[in-house]
């Protein structure tokens, strides 16, 4: 053979080898050539300390309510409040009815007997002509937002107090 035949023959025998281990590389599949997974690192971030939120404060009860009204607006910003009259036939039902509508919603109660004569003085200021039984939704600082006159059944209280809500 002659010289550049032979160097012709050995770049073909090269390539040949190197196509050959490429194939076999293929034939095993691609699990010599895939890379290893490796965790991504971390990076640790500082998270800022939770601020004290600055709400403004709730308005307190008007000193013009019935004691037992200011006190249940103390504690929720919605109160279902039912005029009553203890012995007064059907009033009994009325409390009861306005109490479940208003563990129902979820907002505070108050009962107001009329027959007591600091609730009686202070409703005349507020609600000249009321009577019992009544079903008042106030909101606090003692705004009325709802008056159901006469028997309201606890469904009614209940879509009344959630409407002030």
């Amino acid at each position: 053979m002659t010289q550049p035949t032979l160097i012709k023959v050995t770049v073909l025998a090269a390539v040949a080898a190197g196509l050959g281990g490429l194939g076999f590389t293929e034939l095993r599949g691609h699990h010599a050539l895939t890379p290893i997974p490796v965790a991504a690192p971390l990076h640790h971030s500082r998270v800022p300390a939770a601020r004290p939120r600055h709400t403004a404060a709730a308005p307190t009860p008007a000193s013009t309510l019935p004691a037992p009204l200011r006190q249940a607006l103390t504690g929720h910003g919605v109160v279902v409040a039912v005029l009553y009259a203890p012995g007064v036939p059907g009033d009994a039902a009325a409390v009861e009815a306005a109490r479940e509508g208003a563990r129902n919603a979820h907002v505070g109660f108050a009962k107001l007997n009329v027959r007591d004569e600091a609730v009686a003085k202070a409703l005349a200021l507020k609600l000249p002509g009321s009577s019992d039984p009544s079903v008042l939704v106030v909101t606090r600082p003692g705004t009325i937002v709802t008056l159901l006159a006469g028997y309201a059944d606890r469904a009614i209280v209940v879509q009344a107090a959630r409407d002030a809500a």
